[in-house]
């Protein structure tokens, strides 16, 4: 399930099409200041090495991406369970907007 899961974010989702860019990287920031911001600091400045600093995430392996939050790595715990496919959409947004890559096509 978690693969079909992952297979459909990375190909994007209804649900966040939806949504234009702004509203999705808004859902994303409170997404990600729920789950993510604990550990990768807030607005992707990470303070202690043992976590993985989200602004050096290469804005081009989006699968990459999905698969560490569905299915976990190392010491991050897997998410696919916890949080909705739009939302892992949605932080994907947040951390490319803070990173400034360039919108991706909806």
């Amino acid at each position: 399930m978690r693969f079909v899961a992952a297979a459909a974010l990375a190909a994007g989702t209804t649900a966040a099409a939806a949504q234009t860019p702004a509203e999705q990287i808004e859902a994303g920031r409170r997404a990600y200041t729920s789950f993510c911001a604990r550990c990768h600091g807030i607005n992707l400045v990470v303070t202690s090495s043992a976590y993985f600093d989200l602004r050096t995430f290469p804005g081009d392996d989006k699968p990459r991406f999905v698969r560490s939050v569905v299915e976990g790595k190392r010491a991050m715990p897997a998410w696919g369970g916890i949080v909705k496919p739009e939302q892992i959409e949605a932080i994907w947004a947040y951390v490319g907007s803070v990173n400034g890559w360039p919108a991706a096509p909806q």
